[in-house]
């Protein structure tokens, strides 16, 4: 029998059930509408811009990197257009044919199939890159079969390589980029050398495809494209010469293969302008002696020795603390505390002028001089001369040198300074500081970057720092001094036919990293010393300057012997490539230096005076 129906129960949960039913749609329209407007208010930008960040892509237009190019316009590194080979698997769904295709671009870019075949199985991608820069005959190759319909799917895309078509012309100057691989995997980032400190000029700025896309990447048809062209990076225009840059590192080879040298390094310089006409560094690497990877003319330093005297003889005469025909009393040694100086050769008590003591490379003349000039006015002399400090060009890693300040010298450091030891340079701050006598007193700042040409024109680089250091008569006397080092004294290996050559030879002990006598820093393992031989000058009327300095050489220590001769080599190679003629002769010209005593001519006689004492002569 069936109940009977409560119609008031029934309804009452009917109402119920409506009534929660309303609740429950009501809470659901509420949080619909709440998330909406979150949506749509709140967060509208974030969806919007997801939206065209899903819709939108880009592809890049790499920009091609400046040029680095000599004085002259001769390329030294170029970015040459080599493409990618790539693919869109796409557009390539049967197996079959993705085979066919793979097995025609395995020979001709030198991959593997079956990993060609992998990429081109990618249906879930627009792009693959098959080939990174592909060379010349590839690149016809592969577009005479797309031509032919055999490479459906198949394209090219722009990029660079950089190239460097004076081979190992000035190899740590110029420097490299990272090649394909590395941390930059265009090759378009410097690695060391100026493509690396000019990186900013050089790398320029990629352009911009723009376009809009489906779920798969393809380029959605009928929609705009838009193009950002590439900026190419600025053409750099160096101040060296690229012929006598590779003179200079041919010259360095052979005379470290002949000394039996560990290294050497040169420098030429206008030093009127500071100009960088040539600057290398070469060593022996085993059996072998090439071009270094890093700039030591300005990456290294080196102990001075002798060529450091013209700094403390031009001192003193802009002092007034002596003249060029000043007399001194100039014994062989000298005691300063607990260390006794010596001149290279023995000799009694000499009467001997400035002009003598320099000439002769007396280090006992050289201390007496400093002595008299204090050693406060000493070192302001080498660092008005620039050592201490780089001298501000662009060639990365140049380093300081090394100076002690006044107030940390030793009782003996009056003697060891003033003639080159206890100080490191760099060969290009000596060179810059022997400037100061080919610039009439003026110090003028080394530079490398001649021109900059951002797509417009060249736009020359101005000079950089110059300031006055002595008067032009002090350099005017230092130059005739300096010359007769040259014709008469221990840089007679640095003539040039038909010009007048002045500078200064050096030869001074090399310090050990790791001495084994405590008592001799400078002494090596075998029991002896290593030498650094230098010459440095330049040629009077020529507006060139150059050093040369040679490491541990076996056939001799002596500047004079190992350095000069390749002085006047580069200094008459230099000047045929300038055009620079020999001076006409002008009759008797006024000398402001007295002609060398007959006993300065004795020494001299002996042997070269420039070599090592047991201060470093």
């Amino acid at each position: 029998m069936i109940p009977p129906v409560d119609h008031a129960t029934a309804m009452q949960r009917t109402r119920r059930r409506l009534i929660g039913f309303v609740v429950v749609v009501t809470l659901l329209v509420v949080a619909v509408t709440v998330k909406l407007v979150d949506v749509q208010a709140t967060q509208r930008s974030f969806w919007v811009d997801r939206g065209e960040r899903a819709r939108d892509a880009e592809r890049v237009i790499p920009a091609g990197r400046g040029e680095i190019l000599d004085r002259n316009g001769h390329v030294l590194a170029i970015s040459v257009s080599r493409p990618n080979v790539v693919a869109d698997p796409s557009q390539i769904t049967d197996p079959a044919e993705r085979t066919k295709v793979a097995a025609a671009l395995a020979p001709l870019l030198g991959s593997d199939q079956a990993t060609l075949l992998a990429k081109l199985g990618r249906g879930d991608t627009h792009y693959q890159l098959l080939a990174p820069a592909v060379a010349d005959s590839v690149e016809r190759k592969v577009r005479a079969l797309i031509s032919e319909g055999s490479l459906p799917g198949i394209a090219f895309e722009p990029t660079y390589v950089r190239e460097y078509p004076a081979g190992d012309i000035a190899p740590a100057l110029v420097g490299r980029t990272y090649n394909f691989g590395q941390q930059d995997p265009s090759g378009r980032q410097g690695r060391y050398g100026l493509e690396r400190s000019l990186d900013d000029r050089l790398r320029g700025v990629d352009g911009r495809i723009s376009y809009e896309q489906d779920r798969a990447g393809g380029k959605i048809a009928d929609t705009p494209q838009r193009v950002t062209p590439a900026k190419p990076g600025d053409d750099v225009y160096l101040t060296i010469d690229a012929s006598l840059q590779y003179a200079t590192q041919q010259a360095l080879i052979e005379q470290v293969e002949a000394t039996g040298a560990a290294e050497a390094m040169a420098v030429i310089t206008k030093p009127s302008t500071g100009e960088i006409l040539a600057i290398s560094s070469v060593a022996r690497v085993g059996d072998e002696v090439a071009p270094t990877v890093d700039d030591r003319a300005a990456t290294t330093v080196f102990e001075p020795g002798s060529v450091n005297k013209m700094i403390t003889v031009a001192g003193a005469l802009e002092d007034g603390v002596v003249a060029p025909d000043t007399l001194l009393e100039v014994p062989d040694n000298l005691t300063l505390y607990d260390h006794t100086f010596t001149d290279h050769d023995p000799h009694p008590t000499r009467t001997w002028s400035t002009t003598d003591i320099l000439v002769t490379s007396s280090n006992i003349g050289t201390i007496k001089i400093a002595r008299q000039l204090g050693k406060e006015r000493v070192d302001h002399y080498l660092r008005s001369f620039g050592l201490g400090h780089r001298t501000g060009n662009q060639i990365p890693g140049e380093v300081n040198g090394l100076m002690l300040d006044p107030d940390e010298w030793s009782g003996t450091s009056i003697g060891a300074i003033p003639i080159g030891q206890g100080i490191s340079v760099t060969a290009l701050q000596m060179l810059a500081a022997y400037n100061v006598v080919a610039n009439d007193g003026v110090w003028v700042e080394p530079r490398i970057l001649g021109a900059v040409d951002p797509g417009s024109g060249k736009v020359v680089e101005p000079t950089g720092e110059a300031r006055r250091v002595v008067s032009p008569a002090t350099a005017a006397a230092m130059r005739e001094m300096l010359a007769k080092v040259v014709s008469e004294g221990t840089g007679s290996k640095a003539q040039v036919p038909g010009y007048t050559a002045y500078g200064k030879t050096g030869t001074a002990r090399i310090p050990q990293d790791h001495p084994t006598d405590p008592h001799d820093a400078y002494r090596n393992a075998a029991g002896g010393y290593d030498y650094q031989s230098t010459f440095l000058g330049g040629i009077e009327g020529a507006d060139l300057s150059a050093i040369v300095t040679v490491r541990q050489a076996k056939t001799s220590i002596y500047g004079g012997e190992v350095a000069a001769p390749v002085f006047a080599k580069l200094a008459l190679t230099a000047l045929r490539t300038l055009g620079i003629a020999p001076p006409a002769l002008a009759g008797d010209v006024d000398t402001h230096v007295p002609a060398l005593s007959s006993t300065a001519r004795e020494v001299d006689a002996e042997g070269p005076s420039s070599g090592p004492s047991t201060a470093q002569g």
